[in-house]
């Protein structure tokens, strides 16, 4: 009886320290997308305020729809023939 209490121990033990190890590298990595999640976050409001500016310029800035944050390039053709 002390031999199958010892090999279910050695198992456990085996499975406690591979759940140990996996946590650690799960909790890296979930801080690693935390870290480049919020660089995207920081891109994406810096092309927000560079779409705002150029719709700026030329001259684009109607309220957008919810559907439709920006205007589609179709309706930026012919811009170049005015």
């Amino acid at each position: 009886m002390n031999d199958l209490k010892d090999a279910r121990d050695k198992y456990v033990a085996k499975a406690l320290e591979g759940y140990e190890q996996n946590y650690k590298g799960v909790s890296q990595h979930i801080e690693q997308m935390e870290t480049q999640l919020e660089a995207f976050k920081e891109q994406q409001e810096e092309m927000l305020e560079g779409i705002t500016e150029m719709k700026g310029i030329l001259g684009l800035t109607e309220e957008a729809t919810d559907e439709e944050k920006f205007p589609p390039l179709a309706t930026l053709e012919g811009i170049d023939e005015e």
